[in-house]
């Protein structure tokens, strides 16, 4: 503003950023000037003013005018956005303001959806149907392979049973549970392509039909965050998350089966075992699943203040302030990244009481096995058990991991789901409203009544 000292500078606006340096201050409405007077004294004698510079301060994130230093602002304005990401800002949805608040907070939902995220995906495009042949294929291999393992433990100490029978019987059954496992493969892959095509183009059809005050008050970083990072987890990752964690599940319980086959005792510690597991995934869910949704709102955040620092450019570096865009940018990275060591930890944490609770199983039932009379068990089945017991932890683990990991990215339905079904602009004809073919029969427009307004829970603009 040194240019401007010794000059008049008249200026109208809206913005009431730059209004704490001028020395006076004309305050307008309905058409006429009610009040003329410095900046701290409009703030101090007129509601209407304060009304208005409070309502600025919620939609900019700015908590003080008054200060015009760029460093202390940036600093106000990244402890507020600190204390929001470890407190309230992102643990409810936030409804349009009622305080003429132009662009929104971003919602998310909370708590436990339930089954609505998996049933929102696979409604899609026949997904029932896909993802049902892929269980089925999978079964089948089980079985193949336990079959595989009970055919050689019965029989390879069987004289009748001659060696070259034995291979050739376990190498048929093992070819005939791989097709099985092909058509599974095969199956995923349809179930990814079908049900990600139907989820872009529901969600692209709605943002084609938005009315245009969905973009005045949504900035275009949550856009894109759901057209490119949510929609690349949907097109990518969920649908071998579901395969995974299908396959894993049903490992996991089908050598928790074979075990409990051979040396029954093992049900008095596998079923306290399993109910324990299915609390610690609930307690473990739910921390994890709101962490990802902290992490999709911080990403949206991101994107938004990158795409606007690209945009405006040129003007920041008029003003010099590339580093502390620059510096906003890495805060913002640092708020991204937190839930990812956040759910790491948790994670880990999970891992080790589960490896706890497969090593108890296991071991319980190698001791049945050890004390029991000889000739209780075959050498055979005695060696199936311990390598499907070895195998329970790993497979338990994994299983874990998997749902885990597909509850987390079923996150992005969620998130993708919300801008699927936004308000629609009215359709491009309306049957019952067209005029009558002789129309017009003049030229002369009429106004009457016309209110203009940017969004339904905003005040009025103009009215004539």
């Amino acid at each position: 503003m040194s240019a401007l000292s010794d000059k008049i500078v008249l200026l109208v606006t809206h913005q009431v950023d730059f209004l704490p340096v001028f020395d006076s201050i004309l305050l307008m409405s309905d058409g006429e000037v009610i009040l003329s007077a410095p900046y701290q004294d409009l703030l101090a004698d007129c509601e209407e003013y304060k009304d208005l510079v409070n309502a600025h301060k919620d939609t900019m994130g700015i908590s003080d005018l008054n200060n015009n230093s760029d460093s202390q602002r940036a600093k106000e304005v990244s402890i507020k956005e600190t204390v929001g990401i470890h407190g309230s800002r992102y643990t409810e949805s936030v409804k349009p303001s009622q305080e003429n608040q132009l662009i929104r907070k971003e919602e998310r939902e909370t708590g436990d959806a339930g089954v609505k995220p998996y049933m929102l995906y696979l409604r899609q495009n026949k997904g029932f149907l896909y993802f049902s042949f892929c269980a089925i294929s999978h079964i089948i291999f089980i079985a193949g392979q336990i079959s595989q393992n009970s055919w050689m433990a019965a029989n390879v100490q069987n004289p009748d049973v001659s060696t070259l029978k034995l291979i050739y019987v376990y190498i048929i059954i093992g070819v005939c549970t791989m097709l099985f496992l092909l058509s599974r493969s095969l199956g995923i892959v349809v179930l990814g392509i079908q049900t990600s095509r139907s989820l872009f183009s529901q969600l692209l059809n709605s943002f084609f039909r938005a009315p245009m005050s969905f973009f005045d008050s949504t900035p275009l970083g949550r856009v894109l965050s759901r057209v490119s990072s949510d929609l690349s987890i949907v097109d990518l990752d969920i649908p071998f998350a579901f395969v995974f964690s299908l396959s894993t599940s049903l490992n996991a319980y089908s050598n928790l089966g074979v075990l409990v086959v051979i040396t029954w005792q093992a049900l008095f510690v596998s079923v306290p075992m399993i109910v324990l597991r299915i609390w610690l995934q609930r307690y473990y869910l739910a921390s994890a699943r709101e962490l990802m949704r902290i992490n999709g709102t911080t990403k949206s955040a991101l994107s938004n203040h990158l795409g606007e620092s690209i945009s405006g450019a040129t003007t920041i570096r008029a003003f010099e302030n590339e580093d502390r865009f620059f510096a906003k940018n890495l805060d913002l990275i640092d708020k991204n990244a937190s839930p990812y060591f956040y759910n790491f930890a948790a994670t880990e944490w999970l891992i080790q009481r589960l490896e706890i609770m497969s090593a108890t199983v296991l071991s319980f039932s190698a001791f049945v096995m050890a004390i029991s009379p000889q000739g209780t068990f075959s050498p055979g089945f005695v060696g199936m058990a311990l390598s499907y017991g070895l195998s329970l932890n790993i497979s338990f683990v994994f299983s874990i991991q998997c749902q885990c990991n597909l509850a987390n990215q079923l996150i992005s339905v969620e998130r993708v789901n919300q801008y699927m079904d936004l308000q629609s602009e009215a359709a491009e004809a309306v049957e019952e409203n067209r005029p009558l073919p002789d129309w017009p029969q003049d030229g002369n427009v009429e106004i009457r009544n016309l209110k203009v307004i940017r969004c339904e829970y905003i005040h009025i603009h103009l009215t004539g």
